[in-house]
């Protein structure tokens, strides 16, 4: 997704977002997953409510919990995904943050996911990509064909990576306005 911002900006957003989702969960529900439910939950096959994160530096584990939710059927209480956090700068201004899934539980069997900010070289404006690949668990297996995951996940992914660029594009005009 294009994004009209600076090289600068537009990777100090990216930190902001890995900073929030190691640190500050409410901090980034204001901005980078805002409108990620639909009504609540409400009209959602499923979904995860996510409490809390928490990083541990040295083994670069990030550690989030929360509810998965089924509405009017079930809900499992304190899942844990525990995933690795790394993180590549690149000569050329590209940035990649990675995540990788350590291991698997009911709800995700598989995944991992890098999230981009590619420059197009004029220092105004680039590119942010989410390439991501999910094989869900067992337990999620009856619920989901690949219609329910557009329904479920496909949208808010890219609704994760529209709320990046808004963030980088506001910061840009806040900084233009100083």
């Amino acid at each position: 997704m294009s994004v009209n911002a600076s090289d600068s900006i537009s990777n100090a957003v990216i930190s902001k977002f890995v900073y929030q989702m190691c640190y500050d969960l409410d901090g980034l529900f204001k901005w980078g997953l805002k409108g990620m439910l639909s009504d609540k939950g409400k009209k959602d096959i499923l979904y995860f409510d996510f409490k809390r994160t928490s990083y541990d530096k040295k083994t670069t584990i990030l550690r989030a919990s929360g509810d998965i939710i089924v509405p009017g059927i079930t809900t499992l209480p304190n899942l844990y995904i525990d995933s690795k956090l790394s993180q590549k700068a690149h000569a050329n201004g590209r940035r990649d943050v990675r995540l990788d899934l350590c291991s698997h539980n009911p709800f995700l069997k598989k995944m991992d996911g890098v999230c981009s900010y590619i420059p197009k070289g004029n220092n105004r404006t680039g590119f942010y990509t989410l390439e991501t690949h999910i094989k869900f668990g067992w337990f999620f297996d009856i619920f989901i064909t690949q219609n329910r995951y557009k329904q479920i996940l496909e949208w808010r992914l890219k609704r994760l990576v529209y709320n990046i660029r808004l963030e980088a594009e506001k910061e840009q005009k806040m900084n233009a306005e100083k």
